[in-house]
């Protein structure tokens, strides 16, 4: 192979007074994070100086500072704004400002990124851009919308956007005449540098920590105080009640002096207590984390069917719960998982990059990228800890990830080809590589040997591990547990109960490469007794379950494991005097095989529902039982053809249409409206059903009518929840 002269050069941008621009995000997923940090390069390639931040850490304030701003925003929900922008959001709605031109110095342009198989497509960019030009702001390029069900997803808008907004900046804000942009082929310094520890021994600050033979780093100072400040009181009050119960033990640091270890362990007299996890062995420094014990993981779809479903069953105990909170938003919950990767690879990935030497030794990381959890505990973080636990290693390589391994390869035929990938110009040879046949960053690396990545650049690289959000699919009293308080006459304390249904993402690429995605494989191998860190969160608005809407009738479409939502908002209804009757369609393909939650149904006295299976022979079915109201009736005729993508097909849509007059008999009554499952076709064509319903049974005459008056919130509340 040729060769090329060692590493790329580290070039500094120059300091050039009044050309600073700042990158602001929101975020659910990560995608828009991505896109800020490549812009927040690009600019730094032409010698801005240049902030990349989450708009909720970042003052309304210091825009007024910058030459240029440059928002990147997804948008979440029914069109609602990304949850790390919430606050930047409410500052800049603040009635004082309107008519204020308080940003008539700020110059913006904006990304969206979004999916057109929502009705409020690119929702939260449309609306930060009208509310910044409300507020004086200019835009100084015009604004992009990408759209994820495109043929090339974001990509396709994007690319073109991100080398007009390249080339404008050039033009309208040139260089002075001896600088140049700095090169693709050479590299920024780090942003997030990372060193090994020193291992001289030096005077320990605290006794708790006298036993140690060096001083911990001020990263290790700061994980084991967090350990202690958001460790699990519940638990360290009442080990020995929850232990005997559960047949396993809680290892806890309460405070300093105080051993981590149950004083069992070192008792003479051993019990036949049987220890079946280590409950520190997964323990995240994650804000707002809570410890969840896996009770249950079973799969609830046959072995022979063609995807393995999961019922997951968690407790999460402690103090700080939101249970309050939880339950006012119930059938509206999320549960948070952090996965991790899994061992053969990261010693496979220490292998390929010659890292065995420091993979166990101590890091310094004096700045940590938003979103990096590190273990907890003194000494764990190590390269190995957070190439296992903290650094995404199995994703869709990123075109500036390949951009940036060109950098470290000595091989010019490497490097050659690394760079062909990245030609914005040729943006299929990417797609062919990465993206149509899922290729992980993994197998990237074992494609291009003589790539050697630098330890001080792991941070700058690799993206941290994201958590997965899983809809919770009960409601009501079976979200509440309840054990007996240890040394108390009589007390009981109260944790959460949640059930999640996980579909496990296998299956196998254009390659024929079987594929898994990292949180399904990390999920599949979890035993009952394995400790988590979770968060719960809240979902968008509207609350529906509370005094007022709990008793309106609701009509629930879901497909799959959409169902899991629908699942806790008829439990959690069913807690209420009174509740509005319930009317579901939901798609799946086999009733012996995914018909989930086929026998609970019937439980509840005013629910019918209508499932559809589009594998089975019979192309109508119903397990509804007599309804206690007499609305329900099947007679209807279709307005419109179904598309031809669904022809001879038994979809929800088509079921919605069949039972066009008990549709329509609970539209009139302003219903809660609730879409749940796969985007994409499904969305789109419900909302086609819904429309032909109105028109069919002669409430409109026109089309344009009927969807404005199914868009109007004073007709129904719209939900939608769909990935």
């Amino acid at each position: 192979m040729g060769q090329i002269d060692g590493p790329a050069e580290v070039m500094q941008p120059v300091v050039i007074p009044g050309r600073s621009l700042i990158v602001l995000y929101g975020s659910e997923t990560g995608n828009a994070q991505d896109i800020a940090i490549e812009l927040g390069q690009m600019a730094q390639r032409l010698h801005f100086q240049t902030t990349v931040d989450e708009m909720d850490d970042f003052k309304l304030s210091d825009l007024l500072r910058a030459s240029l701003v440059i928002f990147v925003t997804s948008t979440t929900g029914q069109g609602d704004m990304p949850k790390n922008t919430l606050k930047f959001w409410k500052n800049l709605r603040r009635e004082k400002l309107t008519n204020s031109n308080c940003f008539q110095s700020v110059k913006f342009t904006i990304f969206g990124l979004g999916d057109s198989s929502y009705q409020k497509f690119n929702w939260a960019a449309r609306k930060l851009q009208v509310r910044l030009l409300q507020l004086g702001a200019s835009e100084f390029f015009r604004a992009g919308e990408g759209d994820e069900r495109h043929d090339n997803g974001i990509d396709s808008i994007y690319l073109p956007w991100y080398q007009d907004l390249r080339a404008t900046l050039l033009a309208d804000f040139p260089l002075p005449d001896l600088v140049a942009p700095i090169p693709d082929d050479s590299q920024l310094p780090p942003k997030y540098p990372v060193r090994l520890a020193s291992t001289m021994a030096s005077a320990t600050t605290s006794a708790h920590r006298s036993h140690l033979n060096r001083a911990p780093s001020k990263l290790e100072q700061q994980l084991e105080d967090l350990e202690r400040e958001s460790g699990p009181w519940w638990f360290a009050r009442h080990d020995e009640t929850w232990e005997r119960q559960h047949k396993r033990s809680v290892d806890t640091l309460d405070k300093q002096n105080i051993l981590k270890d149950h004083p069992e362990k070192y008792s003479l007299t051993k019990s036949d207590k049987v220890d079946l996890v280590e409950a520190s062995a997964d323990r995240l420094a994650i804000p707002g984390g809570f410890y969840a014990y896996l009770n249950k993981n079973e799969r609830v779809t046959p072995i022979d069917h063609w995807q393995d479903v999961r019922l997951l069953s968690l407790e999460i105990h402690g103090d700080e719960i939101p249970q309050r909170e939880a339950l006012r938003w119930a059938g509206q919950l999320t549960v948070t998982i952090f996965p991790r990767n899994f061992a053969e690879d990261v010693e496979e990935l220490i292998a390929m990059m010659g890292w065995e030497s420091v993979a166990d030794e101590s890091l310094e990381i004096d700045v940590k990228p938003k979103g990096l959890h590190l273990k907890l505990g003194p000494g764990s973080t190590t390269l190995r800890n957070l190439l296992l636990y903290s650094l995404d290693f199995t994703a869709i390589p990123k075109r500036n990830f390949i951009l940036a391994l060109a950098q470290f390869t000595d091989s010019q035929l490497e490097k050659d080809r690394l760079l062909e990938l990245t030609n914005y110009i040729s943006i299929q040879e990417y797609y062919d590589y990465a993206c149509r046949p899922r290729r992980t960053i993994l197998e990237l690396l074992r494609d291009f040997p003589g790539v050697k990545i630098p330890l001080d650049r792991i941070l700058d690289l690799f993206q941290p591990i994201r958590g997965r959000d899983f809809s919770v699919c009960n409601g009501g009293e079976s979200l509440v547990g309840k054990t007996k308080l240890a040394d108390s006459d009589g007390e009981f304390g109260s944790f959460l109960k949640v059930e999640i249904l996980v579909a496990i993402v296998e299956y196998k690429t254009i390659i024929r490469k079987p594929r898994q995605g990292l949180c399904s494989r990390y999920l599949k191998s979890l035993k009952p007794g394995s400790v988590l860190t979770v968060k719960i969160t809240t979902g968008s608005p509207p609350r529906l379950v509370e005094l007022d809407s709990a008793s309106r009738p609701m009509i629930a479409v879901a497909t799959g494991t959409g169902i899991a939502p629908i699942r806790a908002l008829v439990q959690e209804r069913s807690n209420w005097r009174a509740p509005g009757d319930t009317l579901i369609f939901f798609g799946c393909r086999n009733q012996k095989a995914d018909y989930h939650f086929e026998s609970e149904w019937k439980l509840h006295p005013n629910v019918m529902i209508f499932p559809a299976f589009s594998r089975d022979n019979e192309k109508h079915h119903s397990s509804a039982k007599p309804a206690p109201f007499d609305i329900f009736s099947n007679q209807g005729t279709i307005l419109e053809e179904p598309p031809q993508y669904d022809e001879n097909k038994n979809y929800v849509q088509h079921l919605i249409r069949r039972e066009a007059r008990t549709v329509v008999d609970f539209l009139k009554r302003k219903p809660i409206v609730c879409v749940c499952g796969n985007a994409g076709r499904m969305p789109v064509s419900v909302r086609n059903a819904f429309l032909d319903v109105l028109l069919t049974t002669g409430e409109f005459s026109d089309r344009e009518a009927a969807a404005k008056w199914f868009d109007d919130s004073k007709n129904l509340t719209f939900w939608q929840e769909c990935w």
